[in-house]
């Protein structure tokens, strides 16, 4: 073990039952590489999570790992749905995964899950994933772009989304006044991510919320015994251990730009033309084919569109087709950035602070691959470092000491749950704290656990509700 894996090491608790190792981070990280080195390594089978490369065919688009590259581990859920079906929704997603999981499982092998569809990799992590109206409002304004690659229609004009929400969700499209975007694509998105309308999801939850307030006692305050005081806090599905691909962005962007370059010269062209043939034939055919979302929301589809238009006329002019493929080439490069840039985001933000909620931070480590030339000692011999002790229960290092990078992101994902303003209620203690920091303080403080082992032993929790949260009618004080 090398001397950054050995400072400040923690117990695990006891082996995990069900082990579950799951590969995250931006796209062109190498994610796949440490996936299938990982499963050699441990015994694996590999469940891809990266919405477009289950569609089948189109390699280079999609950039799916080619099957020289596999080492012939199993690879579960790539490249075999046809081109015609629709994304996959979270729910068929959790349930197929979950049901692989289950059988790598009985087969006495290791499921490592890999990908890059964020939504997908939340909702197998946790069990209660979809977001309730009130959390919906706190999401980062940023969050609400992320799905627009798979689900181009949540680019359209307000009128547009609107009409498909009336179409899909009229329930929920009462509720919101026909210029309120914001409101009017959420609950579409909803609606396209999950494949269930967002009003009866919401109905759902607050039920579950109500049954929840039924069973809860005083003791349920502890944020890190799963308390439900304020928001829902998610559970997660499985003991998992979180791998996090991370590099520096000038060097994450240059090695993009350079993997679209390859595509080019691989033939992404010539893909484009076949999509752009078969998207013809579609439109042919008696039963429509959904052709505003799936596979023909990829990258590298609709940016070279205006390419395409002028490549397909007659008699076209060199020159300007020449100039058209630069730009589209271009504008692949800058969509494969951004896209790589909402991943990191979705990682710091909402997936980092949904662990530190569960009070299981912990689980997440970061791996710095920004050289290359050092993947073996940076990503490869570290990552297994931690697998192997993983699943024997044995040590584990604390996540900052795995590296610079480590250190410097991790801390600052800490800062930000520390400093971040936000008010929580200790509603048996009625005092309002404004930052983690103070909440977590307050949680552990002497006076706090006084009052609840006082209201515990003394007084009957009575629920009340108020603005959606969840509420506990107490004396102010245990006079």
């Amino acid at each position: 073990m090398s001397l950054a894996l050995r400072r400040g090491l923690k117990m695990a608790a006891s082996p995990p039952k069900d082990p579950l190792i799951m590969i995250i981070g931006a796209t062109g990280t190498g994610k796949s590489k440490l996936a299938v080195e990982l499963a050699t390594r441990f015994n694996g089978e590999i469940i891809n999570c990266d919405a477009m490369q289950m569609y089948k065919g189109l390699p280079i688009i999609t950039n799916k790992i080619p099957e020289n590259e596999q080492n012939g581990i199993p690879h579960h859920l790539l490249d075999f749905i046809g081109l015609r079906e629709k994304l996959w929704t979270v729910q068929q997603f959790v349930k197929e995964s979950s049901r692989i999981i289950d059988e790598i499982r009985a087969r006495g092998r290791l499921p490592i899950v890999v990908g890059g569809t964020i939504y997908y990799t939340f909702s197998l992590l946790f069990e209660d994933a979809i977001l309730t109206p009130h959390q919906d409002e706190q999401r980062p304004k940023h969050d609400a772009m992320e799905k627009d690659e798979e689900f181009p229609i949540l680019s359209a004009s307000t009128e547009e989304i609107f009409a498909k929400l009336q179409e899909v969700d009229p329930e929920m499209a009462k509720r919101w006044h026909p210029k309120d975007r914001n409101k009017i694509r959420r609950s579409l998105q909803i609606y396209l991510q999950s494949g269930r309308k967002a009003s009866d999801i919401y109905a759902e939850q607050r039920q579950a919320s109500l049954d929840d307030r039924n069973r809860v006692t005083a003791d349920s305050t502890d944020m890190h015994g799963g308390g439900i005081l304020g928001d829902r806090k998610m559970k997660l599905r499985y003991a998992s251990l979180i791998l996090w691909l991370e590099a520096e962005d000038t060097v994450l962007k240059r090695r993009l730009n350079d993997r679209v370059d390859t595509m080019v010269a691989n033939g992404l062209c010539d893909e484009v033309l076949q999509m752009a043939k078969l998207e013809e034939d579609f439109k042919q055919e008696a039963e429509p084919v959904d052709l505003a979302s799936g596979i023909w929301g990829s990258i590298g589809y609709k940016e070279m569109k205006p390419w395409l238009e002028l490549h397909q006329t007659l008699n076209p002019d060199p020159a300007k087709v020449t100039v058209a493929e630069r730009e589209g080439i271009d504008t692949v490069k800058a969509s494969t950035r951004r896209y790589a840039k909402r991943q990191n985001r979705f990682v710091r933000l909402r997936l980092a602070k949904a662990l530190s909620a569960a009070g299981r931070l912990d689980l997440l480590y970061l791996l710095d691959c920004t050289d290359l030339i050092r993947w073996e000692t940076a990503v490869t011999e570290p990552a297994q470092a931690l697998v192997d002790p993983f699943l024997k229960g044995d040590e584990l290092p604390k996540a900052r000491s795995l590296s610079t990078m480590a250190e410097r992101v991790l801390s600052q994902i800490e800062e930000y749950d520390d400093d971040v303003r936000e008010a929580r209620t200790c509603q048996v203690c009625q005092k309002t704290l404004m930052t983690g920091k103070e909440w977590r303080a307050h949680l552990t403080s002497r006076s706090h656990k006084k009052v609840v082992a006082w209201h515990r032993n003394r007084q009957p929790v009575a629920f009340g509700e108020s603005d959606g949260s969840q509420q506990v009618q107490i004396p102010t004080s245990p006079g």
